[in-house]
């Protein structure tokens, strides 16, 4: 078995950097295209595209899939992989939405059968350990294609992305959020990572502060639950940024003001948003006293949301971010979910999966190398009895503004497996 991973390529994001416009606009190769090419190999069985593949929040569907048909055009044309496994992640889980609907209500509906309820997550087992009876890719209660040959499973929407005809698709076969991967050495947790950033698991972590028995969760949170409870700020942020028309600009604005630490815009429309409420509300004799106390609130509110937001840590590019105490303990919690999920694949379908030792992520755009002794660690929690988790990052595809604002490559790692050989990766910069 021959292996490849990638993530964060943002097809559509203009910072994109394996394709991109040329001339006449023309949408192409980018500049760091061959060299993924010569990291990743040919003849792979699988690419794993390990989420943000489509950018979703910063271009339109037309755009993200245009950019999208011309970079798996190539990877066919260069033979880089047989098949795909995709994981969605923030920036395209609107891709994973589709595919539920897709399965659970279009194709019901086709067949004249009520809709199933969406599974939410339907993690992939990628087996590779020697004489196992799982050994391969499974999709775990996915249906399997009746063939002796050829892909178990794929025949979505998005395999007719590289063209129409038979000879011309390419095979995709979805996993979300998680594939875990076990060897005869090794057990790893792969996945995007969104769920260890703040917003991304803002809605699960609240609602289990404030809704409490009123979930009727029974025990530990588990991952289908984890994205349920997410699903709607998930929604938000992925698609409906990106979709929003004017909106969208402003938004974009507003981020990218964020992140250059220039808060002039944003203080412009708390003040109008400020206004606005004065505008609409009304108070008795007693008015000033009244809106003097709701000028005072507004006021403190709206010193306290510039001072939260000129603290902001950007995720992407941060070196110190998966050494942060919200990092630490949203992996644990993300963890112990992807622990009780495995618990119920190993009783429901025997697969023996261990407890993995290792996780591959992306969604911070920081690489992080297979093997390197510097490899940050998460922390030990001993109450739960989870030992130390070593980490690895496939970086990400796009350029940066430096300080003197020149565009720059962040750095990526295309990480490999092959049977009898093991994982390693190679930095792209």
């Amino acid at each position: 078995m021959r292996i490849a991973i990638i993530s964060d390529t943002h097809f559509g994001d203009p910072m994109g950097t394996l394709v991109g416009r040329g001339r006449g606009r023309k949408i192409g190769k980018g500049s760091k295209y061959d060299a993924f090419k010569e990291a990743a190999g040919t003849d792979n069985d699988y690419l794993i595209l390990l989420g943000d593949i489509l950018d979703f929040s910063i271009a339109t569907y037309q755009e993200a899939y245009e950019f999208a048909k011309v970079f798996f055009v190539q990877v066919r044309k260069d033979q880089i992989a047989r098949e795909m496994i995709f994981v969605p992640g923030n920036h395209d889980a609107d891709l994973w939405h589709t595919v539920e609907y897709q399965v659970n209500v279009i194709d019901q509906i086709e067949k004249g059968r009520p809709p199933r309820p969406f599974r939410l997550s339907v993690p992939g087992l990628i087996d590779d350990r020697e004489g196992s009876a799982q050994r391969g890719f499974t999709l775990p209660g996915v249906h399997r294609r009746p063939v002796a040959e050829g892909p178990k499973y794929a025949g979505l929407f998005l395999d007719r992305i590289t063209g129409t005809e038979d000879d011309s698709r390419t095979c995709f076969n979805f996993a979300y959020p998680n594939i875990y991967m076990v060897t005869d050495t090794e057990s790893i947790l792969i996945t995007h990572g969104h769920y260890l950033d703040a917003y991304w698991s803002l809605a699960s972590e609240w609602a289990l502060k404030v809704a409490r028995e009123d979930l009727r969760i029974g025990g530990a949170l588990d991952v289908k639950e984890m994205v349920g409870i997410n699903f709607p700020l998930s929604q938000l942020a992925c698609s409906g940024v990106g979709q929003a028309g004017p909106l969208t600009r402003v938004v974009r604005q507003v981020q990218r003001n964020v992140k250059d630490g220039d808060l002039g815009r944003i203080e412009v429309y708390l003040d109008r948003l400020d206004n606005e409420i004065d505008a609409v509300t009304t108070f008795p004799w007693y008015r000033q006293y009244l809106e003097w106390l709701t000028d005072a609130v507004s006021n403190a509110l709206k010193r306290l949301s510039l001072k939260a937001l000129d603290r902001v840590q950007e995720t992407r590019f941060n070196e110190d971010f998966v050494h942060s105490r919200g990092f630490q303990d949203r992996f644990a919690d993300f963890y112990g979910a992807s622990l009780v999920e495995i618990d119920s694949l190993n009783r429901t379908y025997s697969y023996d999966i261990p407890v993995p030792s290792y996780t591959i992520f992306g969604h911070t755009h920081q690489p992080m190398p297979w093997g390197d002794p510097g490899a940050p660690k998460t922390k030990p929690a001993p109450e739960t009895g989870m030992r130390p988790i070593i980490l690895f990052n496939t970086g990400g595809w796009l350029t940066r503004l430096n300080q003197q604002g020149k565009r720059e490559f962040c750095g990526a790692e295309v990480f490999t497996y092959e049977t009898g050989k093991g994982f390693a990766s190679a930095s792209i910069r």
